[in-house]
């Protein structure tokens, strides 16, 4: 598949705002809700506080002193370093029963590049966050130097500084150097963006030197004035475990914005991939579940809309936190493992022989597509014991393509805007729609999931009629019974994916990445399908029109869509005719054979 890691984050950075938030005053113009010194802060004296108590004992003076309301909404604001209380002050306002919370974070690096550009442009629905921030009344908070929340917790500088290095890892330039991505592949080689295109990028707060770099790139070599960047925080975890469970179903009109936008003003988004597959753990799954899928369906015309007409790239640019468990021989040595995960991730992304990597891709396309046109439409798919090469009983698996069906691989064909982007490196599938009224027999995963930040270990799912009857799972079965049960759909499939000697199956390692891990192995796809994987969808602009032909060929239609690996050395793949009943065999033993 394309794996689409996205997120439909709630701290969504904005920069050049010009938010006059000491001068902003509350919907009703009356109360001022400017944020300034002059809140007393009387909670701070004992000096054995930790930090972060004294961080708290100010967010929750500071919420009674300006009267939070249940159900009120805030909008913070602040630069980076003020993020570890801007955090808590969240924390402590959903405890107390507040409204939907909106994270901005100002990131200095990308400021002083728009003040060296001189770029002053934003997105509308940056401008829709504060506009309805205004309208509906919620308190508004801006930190600044002058407005320093540390300042008035009473935090040394010795602690802020301790704090602010919490949980970051200092990566010498010596060790980032190893990894060899380059603004110009990323950007232009493989996501084909164009001259001034406007550009999303999501990542860690690790990746912040690369996307430094990429930031820089846009703004002076590709003469793009929208540009926004979005660094993962702490701010979902905090809706999850205290917001109000009736905020689970809401989704700001500004999310549903951001989506309509990209997808009419052609903004390429870029995600590097490096998160923490266990940031979700130990988290209420039923309440992620409900809130995605209410996230999921509120965008979901806009999204699909977006997904295939615009460029879009999630890369594998590896972390200290996402390879932790990863390079285990390196025990606590986090920047000897980084160092070797850069190594791997030159092999892993092909640097250097990209280009034709996808052209091998593409053969592997055109001879699935051959067999298609020939009537071998059903693929079955059967584990064997890896010594006896006997069927072991854990995967018999039969599933079929739509006449329509066809196999796609790396580059995308995006016409409305002229692009051919690649969308996922690494890349070493070929996919495409099956027919989801087909799939019938049990299939056992050969990889753990990564699904909502937990890691899910031994699924196997038994099909009938196309249907999921039967859900197993050694570890945190209650998240996959949840994601298959509660969204429309997610118990269908919507995608067959083909993979054969990848590079990353040859290092033998685990990445717990969905991203890694289904480029090491044939997967299939719980959800959605691709509609440009069907012949003649791509033709219907209109998306509800788009969904009744899909439908009317049973290709599966979801909000949702997420794969599971089931291939590797010991799963055997074969083609069947199913007028003549001839049999061709694609995959055995981790090659294909066509």
């Amino acid at each position: 598949m394309r794996i689409q890691k996205i997120s439909y984050n709630y701290s969504i950075p904005a920069f050049k705002n010009n938010l006059q938030a000491k001068n902003t005053r509350a919907m009703d113009g009356k109360q001022d809700t400017r944020i300034m010194n002059e809140v007393n802060f009387s909670g701070v004296q004992n000096v054995n506080f930790t930090t972060v108590s004294k961080m708290t004992t100010y967010a929750v003076d500071l919420l009674k002193q300006k009267g939070l309301k249940q159900g009120q909404e805030l909008y913070i604001k602040g630069d980076a370093k003020f993020l570890p209380f801007m955090e808590i002050l969240s924390k402590e306002a959903y405890k107390i029963g507040s409204g939907f919370i909106v994270l901005n974070v100002i990131e200095p690096e990308i400021e002083a590049l728009k003040h060296k550009y001189n770029v002053i442009e934003e997105f509308d629905y940056k401008k829709m966050q504060f506009q309805h921030a205004l309208d509906s009344g919620a308190l508004v908070f801006e930190f600044c130097d002058e407005n320093n929340p540390y300042t008035s917790a009473r935090i040394s500088d010795e602690e802020l500084k301790a704090e602010l290095e919490k949980g970051v890892v200092d990566v010498p330039d010596e060790i980032r150097e190893i990894f060899k991505a380059e603004p110009k592949e990323i950007l232009k080689d493989a996501m084909d963006i164009h001259k001034g295109q406007p550009v999303f990028i999501k990542g860690e707060r690790e990746h912040l030197p690369l996307i430094v770099k990429l930031a820089e790139y846009l703004y002076g070599e590709n003469q793009s004035q929208l540009l926004t960047v979005l660094i993962a925080n702490n701010q979902y975890k905090n809706f999850i475990k205290f917001a109000d469970e009736s905020l689970l179903e809401y989704v700001p009109e500004s999310d549903i914005a951001m989506f309509k936008e990209f997808y009419e003003k052609d903004v390429a988004w870029l995600q590097l991939e490096g998160s923490d597959p266990k940031e979700m753990e130990g988290l209420d799954s039923a309440k992620i579940i409900k809130n995605r899928q209410a996230r999921n369906l509120a965008v979901e015309e806009y999204h699909s809309k977006t997904t295939t007409n615009v460029p879009w790239l999630v890369y594998y640019a590896p972390t200290t936190k996402s390879i932790k468990d990863v390079y285990t021989e390196f025990g606590d040595d986090s920047l000897k493992a980084l160092a070797k995960a850069y190594e791997d991730a030159n092999k892993i992304n092909r640097m250097g022989s990209l280009e034709q990597h996808v052209q091998a891709l593409d053969y592997r396309a055109t001879k699935m597509n051959e067999l298609l046109q020939n009537g071998y439409r059903t693929l079955h798919y059967v584990s064997v014991d890896k010594d006896t090469k006997l069927p072991d009983g854990k995967t018999d698996f039969k599933i079929t393509m739509s006449p329509k069906s066809v196999f796609n691989s790396a580059r995308c064909k995006m016409p409305k805007y002229n692009h051919n982007p690649l969308v996922n490196i690494p890349t070493e599938e070929v996919f495409t729609a099956p027919q989801a009224d087909t799939a019938q027999g049990v299939v056992s995963a050969t990889m753990p999931l990564s699904l909502n930040g937990q890691i899910i270990e031994g699924i196997r799912l038994t099909f009938d009629k196309g249907k999921v009857v039967e859900i197993h799972a050694d570890k945190n079965e209650d998240m996959l019974r949840n994601y298959i049960n509660e969204n429309k759909n997610a118990d269908r499939l919507g995608e067959v994916a083909l993979v054969a000697g990848s590079p990353i199956a040859a290092m033998g390692r685990l990445f717990n990445s969905t991203l890694l891990d289904e480029n090491a192995s044939c997967h299939l796809a719980l959800g959605n399908a691709y509609s440009d994987c069907i012949i003649g969808a791509e033709d219907i602009e209109d998306f509800s029109e788009q969904k009744k032909y899909l439908e009317g060929l049973n290709i599966n239609s979801s909000p949702t869509h997420t794969d599971f690996m089931i291939g590797g050395e010991n799963v055997y793949i074969t083609a069947i005719n199913d007028e003549t009943g001839d049999v061709i065999e694609v995959i055995k033993d981790d090659k294909f054979l066509l």
